[in-house]
Order: C-alpha cells, then sequence, then structure tokens
C-alpha cells in the first residue's frame, strides 16, 4: 500500500475517533503499527492529522467562536461570554504546563501499544460514568474556576494514547455538573488552542520535513472530522453514550488479548 494511502486511512481514523470519546491517538499507536515502522511514534503526523480535526472544530463552531470574539470586544462586551474566554484560557494553560512538564513521557507512551490498550479500557470507564452521570439541565453556558482547571487536568492527563481527550473533558464537565451538550461545546472549543499548542512545539520540524503524506493525513482528517462531530451531537442527545464505553472496552481488551497470543 502506498505512503499516500496508508496516510488518507490514518486520517480517516483520526478524523472518526478524535471527537467521539474513543481516543484518537489511542486507535492512531496500535494502527501505525501495523503499518509499519516509519508510522510508529511518529509524533509530525500524529500533529499533522491533529490540525486536520482542530480546522473541523474552527468550521464547525465558526458562529459560536464568532460571537465569543465579539463578546470580548469593549462595543460588544458580554460578562457571560467573557466567562467563557477567560476559562478557555485557564483550561489551555493547565493543559499547557502539563504537557510541557510531561512531554517527553507523553511522547514515549506513543511506542507502547499494550499501555495504550490500557488506556482505552479506562476511556470506557469515563464513558461509561458520563452516561450514569448524564446532564440535560445541569450548568449551561458558563464555566467556573473550578470547571476551568479541572477540566485542563483532564484534557492534559488525555496527551496520554488510549484516553480520550474529548472523553475526559466531557467526563470532568458532566461530573462537575455541566449540560452536556455545553460541557461538549466547550470540550470542543478548549481542544483549539491545545493543540495548536501542541502543532507550534513541533513548527520546526513541520518546516522541515513536512511531506505530502502529512498534507493528505490532514485532509482526511478534516473531512471526516466534520462528519464524526454530527455523530457525537446526535449521540449525545439520543442519550446513546455507553455505546462508546463498549467499544473501547472491546477494541482495548481484543488488542491485550492478542499481543498475549
Amino acid at each position: 500500500m502506498s505512503k499516500i494511502l496508508i496516510a488518507l486511512f490514518l486520517g480517516l481514523v483520526q478524523g472518526l475517533t478524535e471527537f467521539l470519546p474513543v481516543s484518537s491517538s489511542g486507535h492512531l499507536v496500535i494502527l501505525q503499527g501495523f503499518c509499519g515502522k516509519e508510522w510508529t511514534g511518529n509524533v509530525l503526523f500524529d500533529v499533522s492529522v491533529h490540525l486536520g480535526t482542530t480546522i473541523a472544530v474552527i468550521v464547525y463552531f465558526s458562529r459560536e467562536l464568532l460571537g465569543l470574539i465579539k463578546g470580548v470586544m469593549p462595543r460588544s462586551w458580554d460578562r457571560q461570554k467573557a466567562n467563557t474566554v477567560f476559562g478557555l484560557i485557564l483550561t489551555t494553560a493547565v493543559t499547557g504546563i502539563i504537557g510541557l512538564v510531561f512531554k517527553d513521557r507523553f511522547e514515549a507512551m506513543f511506542s507502547m501499544p499494550a499501555l495504550v490498550a490500557v488506556s482505552l479500557m479506562i476511556t470506557g470507564l469515563l464513558d461509561f460514568t458520563t452516561e450514569l452521570r448524564y446532564r440535560q439541565s445541569g450548568i449551561s453556558g458558563h464555566v467556573r474556576v473550578l470547571d476551568a482547571i479541572v477540566i485542563g487536568v483532564f484534557q492534559g492527563i488525555a496527551i496520554i494514547p488510549g484516553i480520550s481527550r474529548s472523553g475526559s473533558t466531557i467526563f470532568a464537565g458532566v461530573i462537575l455538573g455541566m449540560d452536556a451538550l455545553w460541557a461538549t461545546q466547550y470540550s470542543f472549543l478548549a481542544s483549539i488552542p491545545a493543540i495548536l499548542g501542541a502543532a507550534l512545539l513541533e513548527y520546526t520540524d513541520m518546516l522541515q520535513v513536512f511531506s505530502l503524506a502529512d498534507l493528505a493525513g490532514m485532509l482526511s482528517s478534516f473531512i471526516v472530522g466534520l462528519i464524526s462531530l454530527r455523530i457525537l451531537v446526535w449521540t449525545l442527545k439520543k442519550h446513546r453514550y455507553f455505546i462508546f464505553a463498549v467499544y473501547c472496552w472491546l477494541v482495548g481488551a481484543a488488542y491485550l488479548v492478542s499481543g498475549v497470543l
């Protein structure tokens, strides 16, 4: 299989799993292991496909983002929107600190598929708990300082491959009393500066070796990401979150068993 086709396939996987609470990084690590050594631990490619899904978030939530920008302007100041922006800054700062302090350890984990399988099963537990604590009438449109900090911590921990970023941050929001759909929206808005920050750390390398395969993966993840965003929102409205928990448990367990055998 050509390098471009593999990149398109992995980008498709990233786009499909980034927004569903099943850990895109976990799926990438496992599948890259089957695609050859050149794909294993390929942080630059991982950043490229994550950029694709970040662009998908920006497009999908463009109206909300423009509203937040307008809300912090002096002439159209909106206290609630300003509160959300402050929360996003705080969440990003907490995530950034965790990412910088543990950067080398996190990157080493991308070459440890067995750890990823266990992490996927942990993600399943978070998804199942979210289902049990699901809220349709909790806090909406407002972020407390504690909410921003805790979500930032969970987003930082989710750098570990196999721990879903969306699953863990939505879990944190729901546990803290947020309305499920608001927790989901906040989770994805918080992903924008977090992933762009990760891309910035790899920016020098991208200028040197950014390849056609990286671009193909980015484009694929962007297109499929737009679709999976709609799937997640539909799933939350239908209250079917437990499906993701079962999926994570099955995939994690299957990979562990296959490794033993």
